[in-house]
């Protein structure tokens, strides 16, 4: 019998578990929606881990990472922001399957704002005219 309720418990935790997680995806997605990106890809999520040392200590933390695709203008760009936190950052242009390095974006750019940054004079990333279509919503 305790090995039961023990069950139980183990997969109600595992569904509130899911269900919170499943929650902050959704709310990233409706964040972007709300910005102006009207074609967000289902988000993801990662739990980034690091450990520090401190003398003759380690200390062990974690972070939830949530990751958006949002197609602009052509081009495939990924959207990432820390579970818990406000604001989110563009992390990628994903060109042909890669992702050449672009950083330097500044945080929360809501749809105009990236329209403008693709369309501007700035140095763009390898493979990014391949992508990049103007008259594309």
């Amino acid at each position: 019998m305790k090995k039961k309720v023990a069950l139980a418990v183990a997969l109600a935790c595992t569904a509130a578990a899911l269900t919170a997680c499943t929650s902050n995806e959704t709310k990233f997605a409706d964040e972007l929606k709300a910005a102006g990106f009207g074609n967000v890809a289902k988000p993801t999520s990662e739990t980034e881990k690091k450990s520090k040392k401190i003398g003759g200590r380690t200390i062990k933390s974690s972070q939830k990472v949530l990751e958006a695709m949002v197609r602009v203008k052509g081009c495939d760009l990924e959207f990432e922001k820390v579970s818990g936190q406000s604001g989110y950052w563009l992390d990628e242009l994903h060109v042909n399957g890669t992702e050449p390095d672009w950083p330097g974006y500044p945080e929360n750019l809501r749809k105009q704002q990236v329209e403008s940054l693709l369309a501007g004079n700035g140095p763009k990333p390898e493979g990014f005219v391949a992508c990049y279509k103007p008259n594309e919503a």
